[in-house]
């Protein structure tokens, strides 16, 4: 008998027998549960789609996963706007419970949507996705909350095409009231500055983002309202600053706030605005700051104030929350160069991450992060290397016991020669990626310059970073040359190159050092590229333990002696006018 000719009854026998075979539907009901809520709390349409998918249709699979639907009250709770039906039937089942209300407005539910949020009692969270022309006739009631209130989350889509200076009309309406003792969490995007009100005042988060710039309050007031957030744990400030950043309104406060519970801050912005804003709070010594500037104009001018900000709070953090780990991260975007490789790349970006975490890793991430991702393109070596002086400075490093480096070859040797003084404690040199050739310089001469004033050469030369222990090396182009410092800058210059190879450098350091008692503990090198056999052996002699995997051992044979250096790609040999060097080389020839 064929399916169409099958009684009905018989066909959903048939079916029900073929599902209860299938595993899915024999899962546990607190299981099937867990990812009912998941779907229904990520089930919200996007861009205005009034057709979105439902997460009831899920519970309609099979006859198991319908009793189980049924029988959990809870997901009920997550009342689905989508369509008129899903709408009266979540309501409806919902019954009593207080309510999840999570939705992106469109014509088709805003009139639900407005219903449903004057059920004061009955709203827990409220999560809404809305563009600007929708949210208007909500903004009444959502500047008004029931008690019972958790979690506000309002984004608002704004057209670029969109006049900010029309963007919100003042409130015709109060926003005064008795505090919202239930409302922890709070996330505005776009949204008007005044859904934060003084009723607010119990909030734990807080994360304001994209703040049209007519929304923007003054200096004084938006102290005023983050000074009431006495509860307040982790506060979010991206591109959502006072209208009034300059260095003379930040200088006329009579006090910097305190938010005594904090624990985070995230800062996003210019570096003047960040620094500005850091001015004015006063961070507790346990708090993490983590940082995005996102454009470096005029950084040498106002880096200074983010890098002052940053002395403050790191300085006071020092006894309690010493810093242990430092951690540098370049990425780059495209290649320095086109063409024969010496005509700059319109489109390459860089940027640089600096982290520092602390013993206390239970918190979790950095206790200071900070990303240098400006928008502008082809951002130069020196600004990069000008910023990263400022914020080095500007930390505690004394503690430190281990520095990673990972993608980062842009610092020159006479920077590392400033940097690793403020290291006295470093153990471990970990390694990622670019090789950093200015480091291993740094060290060479600084141990051959120590290792004369032994020999009576005069001078107070100190050795930098005495209890070195351990130097890993992760997926490092082994045979990589150098780039030399421009003469006019300190930062690297792309067209006068350094044949000697990276780790042939690190073992000469190695090497210069153990002659005077610092004999490093251990080396690995992990999947390294271009590791030739001679400098493995030149390796073990200058250190207690070596660890290699010998994965990508080059024999020496097969390295051209006159140029047996490599460079990425983009920072090419090919020009005439490029200039070589081969530094270690001549370094040997003079002890010779």
């Amino acid at each position: 008998m064929s399916a169409s000719t099958q009684h009905p009854s018989q066909l959903i026998s048939e079916t029900r027998h073929y599902n209860s075979l299938r595993a899915a539907c024999r899962l546990p009901e607190e299981v099937v549960c867990k990812i009912f809520i998941a779907c229904a709390r990520s089930s919200v349409g996007v861009d205005g789609d009034s057709d979105a998918w439902s997460w009831v249709n899920l519970t309609y699979v099979c006859v198991s996963w319908r009793r189980a639907a049924l029988g959990c009250q809870d997901l009920w709770r997550y009342i689905d706007f989508s369509q008129p039906k899903w709408y009266q039937i979540t309501l409806g089942r919902a019954k009593m419970s207080a309510l999840h209300v999570k939705a992106t407005v469109t014509d088709s539910n805003i009139r639900q949507l407005h219903r449903t949020l004057q059920l004061a009692h009955r709203i827990q969270d409220i999560h809404l996705t809305s563009p600007i022309q929708k949210i208007l006739p909500l903004l009444q009631i959502l500047a008004h909350p029931n008690p019972a209130l958790e979690s506000l989350v309002v984004n608002v889509h704004i057209p670029k095409t969109k006049s900010f200076i029309e963007a919100y009309d003042p409130p015709s309406f109060p926003t005064c009231g008795p505090p919202l003792k239930n409302l922890k969490y709070m996330e505005l995007r776009s949204a008007p500055f005044y859904l934060l009100t003084s009723r607010c005042i119990f909030l734990t988060h807080f994360h304001l983002h994209d703040l049209p710039l007519t929304e923007r309050p003054t200096l004084r007031y938006f102290l005023f309202m983050l000074e009431q957030l006495t509860q307040l744990q982790h506060l979010t400030l991206d591109h959502s600053f006072p209208i009034n950043m300059d260095s003379g309104d930040v200088q006329s406060l009579e006090r910097r706030i305190l938010l005594p519970k904090l624990r985070s801050i995230s800062l996003m912005g210019s570096v003047t605005e960040m620094g500005n804003i850091l001015e004015c709070i006063m961070l507790p010594a346990s708090a993490q700051l983590v940082g995005r500037v996102s454009t470096l104009a005029g950084v040498k001018d106002d880096i200074w104030r983010l890098a002052q900000a940053i002395y403050s709070h790191s300085s006071a953090a020092a006894d309690l929350f010493p810093l242990e780990t430092l951690v540098l991260t370049g990425v780059e975007w495209s290649t320095r160069f086109v063409g024969d490789g010496m005509i700059p790349n319109p489109d390459f970006r860089q940027s640089l991450r600096i982290r520092a975490f602390r013993a206390d890793s239970d918190r979790g991430g950095a206790a200071i992060d900070l990303t240098f991702q400006p928008y502008e393109l082809n951002p130069s070596d020196e600004t990069m290397v000008t910023t990263l002086t400022a914020i080095w400075k500007a930390l505690s490093l004394s503690k430190i016991h281990t520095l990673a480096l990972q993608d980062l070859d842009i610092i020159t040797q006479k920077s590392w020669s400033q940097f690793l003084p403020t290291l006295p404690s470093l153990r471990v040199l970990d390694i990622t990626g670019r090789a950093p050739s200015g480091l291993v310089w740094a060290l060479l001469l600084n141990a051959r310059s120590f290792g004369q004033v032994l020999q009576g050469g005069g001078g107070d030369q100190r050795v930098l970073v005495p209890r070195l222990e351990d130097v890993y090396l992760h997926q490092v182009d082994c045979s990589s040359g150098g780039y030399m410092v421009a003469q006019a800058v300190p930062v690297n210059s792309h067209c006068d190159l350094d044949d000697s190879r990276f780790v042939d450098v690190l073992n000469a350091s190695l090497d210069s050092r153990r002659k005077f008692g610092l004999l490093l503990r251990s080396l690995s090198i992990a999947r390294c590229e271009y590791v030739m056999r001679k400098s493995v052996e030149d390796a073990r002699k200058a250190v207690s333990y070596l660890i290699c995997d010998f994965r990508n051992m080059v024999k020496d044979e097969d390295v051209d002696e006159a140029a047996p250096a490599r460079y990425r790609g983009g920072w090419g040999c090919k020009h005439t006018q490029i200039r070589h060097y081969f530094r270690l080389r001549t370094l040997v020839q003079l002890d010779s």
